[in-house]
């Protein structure tokens, strides 16, 4: 066991990091098209900062841990919260709206399940200083993008407004602890526990119906008229009405049909005061992609004024499983070229040239060891290398190599000269 990795964490073989890798470089791609900017904050920070507008269940999740100076720590258990800390304190000179994205692991000590482990990638946007529906739609737009540019088909999001429920709960006046165990069973669609939970509640017939609907609440914007036909609060018809104006400016972005009303969303985190929303696809059945929402009180939590934010996370992990479970072709890792000599007195004019190709930007594997044609031809072949440059003694001597294309069977020789010119060519065909 001790040379296991502990439970929740795992190994990346070159293959399946690579993908990844691409996962992630398309990601930042996405994000900085889009006029955002990255940052990076610490992997562990002090335990008090990191919980601050949290809620329970994600600091009950939290690896915590006493430095040798005996002050508490913990690694982040998402990176919404060190990013606003790093606003508040860092940032204030900043013109707003500030827009930022971050890619890097996050901690919680949850149960392992497909797609999310203890230690778990994600990639996210925050966009700070605009409380309006068109910066909600904006990271929505972008959410939906950029799954789409990392090869993920039928991308749908699921729209709510957590500001339905706070209404509810402000109308019903009941306990935190209450709410929190409402907003629990509604989120998670427990609703043999929500129904438990509202019977042990008093509370007036309509409100007890109105936490019963909100799960079922789904679809186009319309099925929120069943809510506001059932209870009479001017809170709920607020948040309704900004959700209204949110689908109105998403109608303007090519994604309409693939974004649905799901007032059932509450999601576990406190911070979250309006907008809320999750992204799926079918091959992962009701696992979030990721998901977010807005946060107008979260960076007012470290010193200062509110100042309106929105954001989400992507999880990596969870892409590319779905990736995976709809076939997705990942391209093959680039090792282009192959530089095979022959024997020791060849070994200059192999490197140098190795180094030549590099400096002119072609993928390039030297031979370092001595191998006859046959094992190195073999050698390239097992990792599907296309190309092949084999240096010997008549080579050397006419300063030219044998280039040898894996891929037809075909080799002519090419002046050293001319190699880098062959090559270019090569690529463009």
């Amino acid at each position: 066991m001790k040379y296991q990795t502990p439970r929740g964490t795992l190994d990346f073989l070159p293959e399946k990091c690579a993908e990844r890798v691409l996962i992630e470089e398309r990601f930042r791609n996405t994000f900085t098209r889009w006029g955002y900017a990255e940052i990076r904050t610490p992997t562990f920070e002090y335990f008090d900062a990191l919980k601050l507008g949290t809620g329970d269940e994600l600091i009950e999740s939290m690896f915590a841990f006493e430095d040798k100076g005996g002050r508490l720590l913990a690694l982040r258990p998402e990176n919404t919260n060190p990013v606003c800390r790093v606003v508040a304190t860092k940032m204030q000179h900043y013109s707003k709206p500030i827009k930022l994205f971050y890619i890097g692991p996050q901690f919680r000590y949850e149960e392992p399940q497909s797609g999310r482990q203890r230690e778990f990638w994600q990639a996210g946007v925050e966009l700070i200083g605009v409380n309006t529906p068109e910066a909600d739609a904006e990271v929505i737009a972008i959410l939906i993008e950029a799954l789409q540019n990392i090869g993920l088909k039928d991308v749908r999001i699921n729209l709510g407004h957590v500001g339905v429920f706070k209404a509810l709960v402000k109308e019903a006046g009941i306990s935190l602890s209450d709410a929190a165990e409402l907003r629990k069973n509604i989120d998670k669609g427990n609703l043999d526990a929500l129904e438990h939970e509202l019977e042990v509640l008093s509370l007036q017939d309509k409100l007890k119906e109105a936490f019963r609907l909100l799960p079922h609440l789904k679809g186009g914007i319309d099925v929120t008229d069943q809510l506001l036909e059932l209870v009479e609060s001017q809170d709920v018809e607020t948040a309704i009405e900004n959700l209204r104006a949110i689908v109105k400016v998403l109608d303007g972005y090519p994604y309409t049909g693939q974004i649905s009303i799901d007032l059932g969303i509450v999601r576990g985190i406190d911070y979250y005061t309006s907008s809320v929303f999750e992204a799926f696809v079918p091959e992962l059945d009701e696992s979030a992609l990721g998901g977010g929402g807005r946060y107008d009180t979260l960076i007012s939590e470290f010193g200062g004024k509110d100042v309106p934010a929105t954001g989400y996370a992507i999880g990596i992990d969870r892409c590319h499983l779905a990736l995976e479970k709809q076939n997705y072709e990942f391209p093959s890792p680039e090792i282009r070229i192959l530089v095979l000599y022959i024997t020791q007195e060849e070994r200059n004019i192999a490197i140098q040239t190795t180094i030549s190709l590099r400096r002119a930007g072609f993928p390039v594997l030297l031979n370092l060891e001595e191998k006859g044609i046959v094992a190195g031809l073999k050698f390239a072949d097992k990792l599907n290398i296309p190309y092949v440059i084999i240096i010997g003694e008549k080579e050397a001597k006419k300063l030219e190599v044998t280039v040898r294309d894996m891929n037809i069977g075909s080799q002519e020789s090419v002046t050293l000269a001319n190699l880098i010119e062959y090559f270019f060519t090569q690529m463009t065909k």
